[in-house]
């Protein structure tokens, strides 16, 4: 069994994420003091905040999470509806920047036969309408989304429900995500073949045993067929 990771694995998130927080910071340049540059890595550092699996935040609402996370960005008291509205301008535009990278379904193509599945962090609405939106539900027979299930990577848990659900041992299981940490550490953990997708080339160590690619065109070759 093949799982795969969704977020900057097959969806490009951060490019989406990217064009979402350029659109506020545009529509809301006088309130910002720094570039766009500082910015962008303001947004992401406040964002990432929010949803790491071990944060306090995760058992706010969706509502409350995204009114903190604009709150915070724009460092000044807003009402819930001010907050709504400029997280919306975020939204729109990150929703519509949705766009799955030039490997991924050639990827998923060269892999026909084979039992593929998805585990993905993140709220069940916003993922299950990334994997409607891009085609990817045909791909997989078996689709964990933290939210709906309870339990996060890196969490074993999370990796043995995926298991469970698909009917096969954990051993026997392959996993592949774009966090060397959260993905292919947790996954390896767990029992599964944790395999780090490298896009940037990040210079990071990896344990003993864990595959690293910087394509998912090179994923075929490294599972036996």
């Amino acid at each position: 069994m093949i799982f795969f990771d969704l977020d900057d694995t097959l969806l490009d998130h951060s490019a989406a994420a990217e064009a979402g927080a350029t659109k506020v910071y545009e529509t809301y340049r006088s309130s910002f003091k720094e570039d766009l540059e500082a910015f962008l890595l303001r947004w992401e550092t406040v964002s990432e905040k929010y949803f790491q699996s071990n944060s306090p935040y995760l058992r706010l609402t969706t509502e409350e999470r995204r009114r903190g996370r604009v709150r915070e960005i724009f460092s000044n008291p807003l009402s819930d509806k001010e907050a709504d509205t400029r997280f919306q301008v975020y939204l729109d535009t990150y929703e519509s920047s949705w766009k799955l990278f030039p490997d991924s379904i050639p990827c998923l193509r060269s892999l026909k036969g084979r039992p593929l599945g998805l585990i993905t962090n993140g709220e069940k609405e916003q993922h299950r309408s990334k994997i409607q939106k891009t085609d990817l539900g045909a791909y997989f027979s078996t689709v964990i989304i933290s939210w709906e299930v309870g339990c996060s990577k890196p969490e074993r848990a999370i990796f043995e429900l995926a298991a469970k659900q698909a009917g096969v041992p954990l051993t026997d299981c392959v996993y592949i995500g774009d966090r060397l940490e959260t993905d292919a550490r947790g996954s390896q953990k767990a029992g599964m073949k944790g395999i780090w997708l490298n896009r940037k080339a990040r210079r990071e160590q990896t344990d003993l045993g864990i595959s690293v690619i910087g394509s998912l065109m090179e994923l075929p070759g490294l599972i036996p067929f």
